[in-house]
């Protein structure tokens, strides 16, 4: 749990560099940390799924997995639809700014998953 607590957390901060270059630095004056937090951000990407596998594997029972899946897909398609439309909305370091709102939420909502789990280990 603690891994998906450091990527998600690694991807709002990465998430947060363009927000704030397009918002307050002149045009290309940012470029290289830019380039690197997108990099960041698909390093944090490429976490993400070994990482869902893991907690799904923890937390999703075997017989129920399929099933449970399915029912996220149409939350997670009109979330996708809705950050598409986003971009043709706002301006772009707005948009950077909330994806990097949502991946900090996520960051702490996983960190009270595994609190929440180190609690209930210790009990034992």
């Amino acid at each position: 749990e603690i891994s998906a607590v450091f990527a998600y957390i690694m991807a709002s901060m990465s998430m947060a560099v363009p927000a704030l270059c397009l918002c307050c630095a002149p045009a290309g004056v940012c470029f290289e940390k830019v380039l690197a937090s997108f990099l960041l951000i698909e390093f944090c990407v490429g976490l993400s799924s070994p990482i869902a596998g893991m907690l799904r594997s923890k937390y999703v029972p075997d017989a129920y997995q399929g099933a449970i899946m399915n029912i996220f897909r149409l939350p997670l398609n009109a979330v996708v639809v809705s950050g598409t439309y986003a971009t043709d909305v706002f301006e772009p370091y707005q948009v950077f700014g909330v994806v990097s709102g949502l991946f900090f939420a996520a960051a702490v909502i996983q960190m009270t998953l595994a609190i929440g789990k180190t609690k209930e280990v210790k009990k034992d």
